[in-house]
């Protein structure tokens, strides 16, 4: 994966916490030109290297329950299984994984039953799961991907320039 740049950096975090900044905001805020703005976000959307996606905010949702299952895979079918669990309406994401766990889904279930039927229902027609354990998310505490944090000392660098 590409390392961004400072000012790479710097906007992925502005959009990041608003997907909606203009070119010419994002300009403004780090002091350079709206143009290289826009390129910049068209060469890395253009390379997948940024995404830009609406999150759901599960706190805006009190009878919505966010959950991280971990499962167990036969391993002759943990791709198949990963398919097909991110295929599943509440599942948010899925990733393979070391430790305990061979796959770990994260789900935005809309109440209780939801969740109860994903896991009693949907998870158990799918051929391949040996077992899973399911975590409720209590709180929250910041974004998940967080360009500062995967390259904080790029990040610093480019704090620099912001001008809030």
């Amino acid at each position: 994966m590409r390392i961004l740049d400072p000012i790479e950096i710097r906007i992925a975090n502005i959009l990041s916490r608003d997907g909606r900044a203009s070119n010419r905001e994002i300009a403004r805020r780090l002091g350079v030109s709206e143009g290289s703005i826009r390129q910049r976000l068209r060469r890395l959307t253009n390379a997948g290297v940024l995404r830009i996606a609406a999150q759901v905010n599960p706190d805006a949702a009190p009878e919505a329950f966010l959950a991280i299952v971990g499962l167990k895979i036969d391993g002759r079918q943990l791709e198949s299984c990963a398919r097909r669990i991110r295929a599943l309406p509440p599942v948010l994401a899925t990733m393979i994984v070391t430790g305990r766990h061979d796959l770990m889904a994260v789900v935005l279930a809309s109440s209780r039953q939801t969740l109860v039927d994903f896991v009693t229902k949907d998870l158990a027609a799918i051929p391949g799961i040996r077992d899973s354990e399911t975590n409720v998310v209590l709180r929250s505490y910041g974004q998940w991907l967080d360009p500062e944090r995967v390259w904080p000392e790029a990040g610093s660098a480019g704090k620099t320039m912001e001008k809030n």
